[in-house]
């Protein structure tokens, strides 16, 4: 599959096309949980997503504080909220972009999400069935940073399907894509990644989808290539 990029910056990291990128995603009980865990980590090498949307505690406050804590950590992020609430979405999403989110993904069927300065991933989750041309030339002609599938499979057969479609449909692409298999079985993201996607998800505290492998069970799969 032809790309016709050649890269893309999050917050501090520099993406290239070739290589995937892995973006390792977060839930947490509360942001100060979050926050203490990272520091005791200390890579920020690694773009990590913050799903604010499974975070037990949540408020206005809460989320301007995890915000401002990884900014003077000078974390590179993509902060994340799904639901299927206008207004909570705006809000949320208005606090990031306000506080500097390097890059947001906000799926295509919320309303009036403005991206500010930040880098916008237009993301679509959905089942096997929902794969069509007419939802990939959606998701391009909404010209967002970042093009994202999230689709749920029950069969390598599905999977390897709609690798098809999104590569005769996407063929000389001038943007990064990324093709986020779910499902039992991390060998569908790997598959993806290879073929197709630019990014891929790995599990930070505790899975946010199915099928996530670690960071590092990632690296061990990308020496192979």
């Amino acid at each position: 599959m032809k790309k016709n990029w050649s890269s893309i910056r999050i917050g501090k990291v520099l993406v290239k096309q070739g290589t995937p990128a892995i973006i390792t995603s977060y839930r947490a009980s509360t942001s100060a949980s979050l926050l203490k865990a990272l520091r005791t980590k200390g890579r920020k090498s690694d773009i990590i997503e913050i799903r604010y949307d499974l975070f037990l505690e949540r408020s206005e406050k809460d989320l301007q504080s995890l915000l401002s804590g990884l900014s003077l950590m000078q974390q590179s992020y993509i902060f994340t909220y799904r639901t299927d609430i206008a207004e909570e979405a705006q809000t949320y999403y208005g606090i990031a972009t306000d506080s500097g989110a390097p890059a947001i993904d906000v799926d295509i069927r919320l309303p009036d999400v403005s991206s500010g300065k930040s880098l916008r991933f237009s993301s679509y989750h959905g089942e096997h069935s929902s794969v069509s041309i007419d939802l990939l030339r959606r998701l391009l002609s909404a010209r967002p940073d970042v093009i994202k599938l999230g689709i749920s499979y029950n069969s390598r057969e599905d999977l390897l399907s709609d690798i098809n479609i999104i590569e005769e449909e996407y063929n000389g692409i001038d943007r990064p894509l990324c093709f986020s298999p779910m499902g039992n079985g991390s060998f569908m993201r790997a598959v993806a990644a290879y073929f197709v996607s630019d990014f891929v998800y790995a599990a930070g505290s505790g899975k946010t989808a199915p099928g996530q492998p670690t960071a590092e069970q990632y690296r061990s799969i990308f020496r192979l290539y």
